[in-house]
C-alpha cells in the first residue's frame, strides 16, 4: 500500500508467503493496491459499472455498501461484470484481499500491516451482515480514503409521504385513480369499478411497505374462489388481471418510484389464467334473415340502427356517432371517426350498400345532427334471435360478419384494414381469420383444384 500521511502513523500490507517444506518464512516486497507477486489478471480493467443508489465507488475495483458499509469487488473477468463480496468494511483489508484474489495461493498465506516498520495482525473486523437481499437505499458520498464502519454509516430514511407517514396501499390506490382524473367519463367510471371490486378482496389499509408478494397471491386466491348463489366464479381470469393484479402493480409502482419500498411485490405474481372468449357468430343471409325479422317486429329505429351496422361493418359507437355530412356521394365514401382513437377514417358505400342509404338513410340526413334516433338495438337482435332459433349474437358480432364477408370476397386485407380503421392488416387475420366459414375453405380448395387442372 503506498504510504500516505494522514496524521496516523504511516502504515502498510506486507504478504507473507509460509513454506511448509522447510519451515522457514520468507519476506516479500511490501503490497502496493495489488499484490505485486502475484498481480491480477490483465483482462481485469477499471470497473465500469455505473454506481447506483446501492453502492459507492471508493476505488479503484472496490465498491462500499451504503448500508451496510460492507466493501465489495467489482472488476470485469471473461468479458463479464463480477460482483464479489469481501465481507469487510476496512479499506486496507479489502485492498490486501483483491490483490490475493486472482494469486495462485496454497492456503499458506498470512498478511500483517505493518505500522511504523513493526508487524502487526490485521485489526478484527466488525462482522457485517449475513447473506441477505440488499435494500434499495439512497446513495450516499464517503470519502475513499476514510474507513467506515457500518454503525458511522448514517441510515438513509423512507421518502417521506405528503402525510410524514408511510402511505397505506389505499392512499396510493387514491393517488393511482386521481392520477387518471380527466379522462372519459366511461373510463373513469371503468377505474371506479376496479377499486371497489379490488377493495372487496385485498386489505388496503395496511402499509405499503409491509405486503408481501404471498399477501398477493392469498388475495387474487380470494377472488379467484369467490362464486355466486349457482356456483359459478364471479370473475374470470380476465377480469382479476385488468382490475386487481393490474391495479395493485400501478399502485405498488407508485411506491416504489418514490422510493418506500425497493421493488414491486406484484412482479413476482402470476397472472391469472384466462379463458379463450367463445363470441358466436353469424354468416351473412343468417344475419340478413335475423334482421328481416326485427323489422318485421316492428321495430324500425333499431332495423335502421343495425342493418347501418351490418352492411358498412361500423361498431355501435360510430354508428351513434354518424351524422349528416358525413356522406360523400361523390367519392362514393362515408367518413367515421374511431371512437377509441378518435381518428378519420373512410368506409367505401359497398355495392349491396348503396340502395339501402339512399332509400333509408340519405332521407335523414341533416348536417351536424345525428342520424339515428338510437333505442334499444342490442334487445330487438337478441330477440330476433331466439324467434329464429339462432344462438344470441352480441351486436358487435355484425361487424365480424362484414369482415369475413370481405374476406370471403377475396378482397385484399390490406383494404379491409383501412376500411376498418386499422393501420396493422395482421390484426384482421389473427382477430378475424378463425371465422371463416367451412363450406367457404371448401370450395377455395376445390376452386384451386379446378384452376390446376385447367393449366
Amino acid at each position: 500500500m503506498n504510504e500516505r500521511q494522514t496524521g496516523r502513523a504511516v502504515s502498510s500490507v506486507v504478504e507473507h508467503i509460509l513454506h511448509t517444506d522447510y519451515g522457514s518464512r520468507r519476506n516479500a516486497p511490501i503490497n502496493d493496491a495489488f499484490s505485486r507477486i502475484h498481480p491480477p489478471l490483465s483482462n481485469t480493467p477499471p470497473n465500469k459499472v455505473p454506481n447506483t443508489g446501492r453502492f459507492r465507488r471508493v476505488d479503484r475495483c472496490i465498491h462500499r455498501h451504503v448500508h451496510s458499509g460492507e466493501l465489495w469487488f467489482v472488476g470485469r473477468r471473461g468479458g463479464k461484470v463480477v460482483w464479489q463480496r469481501l465481507r469487510t468494511p476496512e479499506l486496507a483489508v479489502a485492498r490486501a484481499k483483491v490483490a490475493m484474489m486472482d494469486s495462485n495461493i496454497n492456503g499458506n498465506h498470512e498478511i500483517f500491516l505493518v505500522v511504523e516498520g513493526k508487524e502487526q495482525p490485521l485489526p478484527k473486523t466488525t462482522p457485517v451482515r449475513k447473506d441477505v437481499p440488499l435494500r434499495r437505499v439512497r446513495q450516499v458520498l464517503v470519502d475513499a480514503d476514510t474507513a467506515v464502519t457500518p454503525t458511522d454509516m448514517p441510515t438513509p430514511a423512507a421518502n417521506p409521504s405528503p402525510t410524514g407517514a408511510v402511505p397505506t396501499l389505499d392512499e396510493l390506490l387514491n393517488r393511482w385513480r386521481n392520477s387518471r382524473a380527466g379522462l372519459k367519463e366511461r373510463t373513469e367510471i371503468k377505474f371506479d369499478t376496479y377499486l371497489t371490486m379490488l377493495r372487496r378482496y385485498v386489505k388496503t389499509d395496511r402499509p405499503v411497505t409491509e405486503y408481501k408478494a404471498q399477501d398477493i397471491r392469498i388475495y387474487l386466491a380470494k377472488a379467484r374462489a369467490d362464486k355466486d348463489d349457482k356456483g359459478r366464479r364471479r370473475l374470470k381470469g380476465q377480469t382479476i388481471n385488468e382490475a386487481i393484479w393490474r391495479t395493485l402493480h400501478d399502485a405498488f409502482a407508485l411506491a416504489q418510484e418514490e422510493d418506500f419500498i425497493p421493488r414491486n411485490p406484484i412482479d413476482l405474481v402470476k397472472r391469472e389464467e384466462t379463458e379463450p372468449i367463445n363470441r358466436t357468430q353469424l354468416k351473412w343471409a343468417e344475419a340478413d334473415r335475423v334482421l328481416d325479422e326485427v323489422r318485421k317486429q316492428g321495430n324500425k329505429e333499431s332495423y335502421l340502427e343495425l342493418k347501418f351496422m351490418l352492411l358498412l361493418g361500423v361498431g355501435q359507437a360510430e354508428a351513434k356517432d354518424f351524422t349528416g355530412g358525413s356522406v360523400d356521394w361523390q367519392g362514393g365514401e362515408i367518413v367515421f371517426i374511431r371512437q377509441k382513437t378518435r381518428k378519420q377514417y373512410n368506409v367505401p358505400i359497398y355495392p349491396w350498400a348503396k340502395e339501402f342509404i339512399r332509400a333509408e338513410i340519405q332521407p335523414r340526413l341533416k348536417l351536424g345532427l345525428p342520424v339515428f334516433d338510437w333505442r334499444n338495438p342490442r334487445k330487438a337482435l337478441a330477440t330476433a334471435c331466439n324467434n329464429l332459433g339462432f344462438a344470441s349474437v352480441d351486436i358487435r358480432s355484425l361487424r365480424r360478419t362484414l369482415i369475413i364477408h370481405l374476406i370471403e370476397q377475396r378482397m385484399e386485407i390490406r383494404l379491409i384494414a383501412k376500411w376498418q380503421g386499422h393501420t396493422d392488416a395482421q390484426l384482421i387475420l389473427s382477430r378475424y381469420g378463425k371465422y371463416i366459414d367451412a363450406g367457404y375453405e371448401k370450395e377455395a380448395l376445390a376452386k384451386l383444384g379446378n384452376d390446376i387442372g385447367q393449366k
